[in-house]
């Protein structure tokens, strides 16, 4: 997440999505904060909120609130805090600019481990980071390595019975979208993890919501969402083979 991103259609879906997973729930929302870039316009997809007419009806309310941040321009993750009742927020950025780069993966460790303290009592954690799962070659050295979660990361945060909901940006994958859903999905068992699906939402640019060790009744409204939304956001279940 970076704090430019606000109120683009990523927000709505992502916020909505929160918003009907987290009832009756405490949520923990690591917001995984990246230094706001300026070399592209990531971020920027925000004409949906001049088509009520077309957007409005999935969460009246939010689309509202969102509405009214985009008039505001208050560029702030803080902004979207009040709109997800009932959650913690974790909101430090990740340490990702240290030098020399060798303190990056011992600094990570400890903002992973004060994260994780945060979401004690939480039932279901969401993590946003910039581009999702990090992949197999990626390094914690690594500036980028801010902007993804890597699956010991995943270990490091969990807490016995909590839920977990990864952020992942769709890539250039060879297959398609639905084949790197299958790969992260092995990916994520391989490292522990009970797979119960992901939601694929497709406005603009399309984006994945895994949801790991999560429970029959949070399954059920993952598929409530993709009725609410439409088409434009699915439920995938099965990803048990590539």
């Amino acid at each position: 997440m970076q704090h430019r991103y606000v109120g683009d259609i990523g927000d709505y879906v992502k916020l909505s999505i929160l918003r009907h997973l987290a009832r009756g729930n405490r949520l923990g929302v690591a917001w995984w904060l990246f230094p706001d870039e300026i070399h592209n316009n990531d971020g920027g997809h925000r004409q949906y909120l001049k088509r009520p007419d077309e957007w409005e009806r999935f969460d009246c309310s939010l689309f509202d609130a969102l509405s009214r941040i985009d008039v505001g321009k208050a560029r702030n993750v803080a902004a979207l805090e009040s709109l997800v009742p009932n959650a913690i927020f974790a909101g430090e950025p990740v340490p990702c600019d240290l030098r020399p780069f060798t303190r990056r993966p011992v600094e990570r460790k400890r903002w992973l481990l004060d994260t994780k303290a945060l979401f004690k009592d939480c039932d279901l954690i969401f993590l946003d980071p910039d581009n999702g799962i990090a992949p197999a070659s990626l390094r914690p050295t690594q500036r980028r390595a801010g902007k993804r979660v890597f699956i010991n990361d995943l270990r490091e945060l969990k807490e016995n019975d909590q839920a977990i909901i990864i952020y992942h940006h769709h890539s250039m994958f060879k297959g398609g979208h639905k084949a790197e859903l299958r790969y992260l999905a092995r990916r994520l068992r391989e490292g522990g993890f009970r797979v119960c699906g992901a939601l694929r939402a497709k406005p603009w640019s399309p984006r994945a919501f895994f949801i790991l060790d999560g429970d029959e009744e949070l399954c059920s409204r993952a598929r409530d969402i993709s009725m609410i939304w439409d088409g434009r956001i699915e439920w995938h279940s099965d990803l048990d083979s590539e």
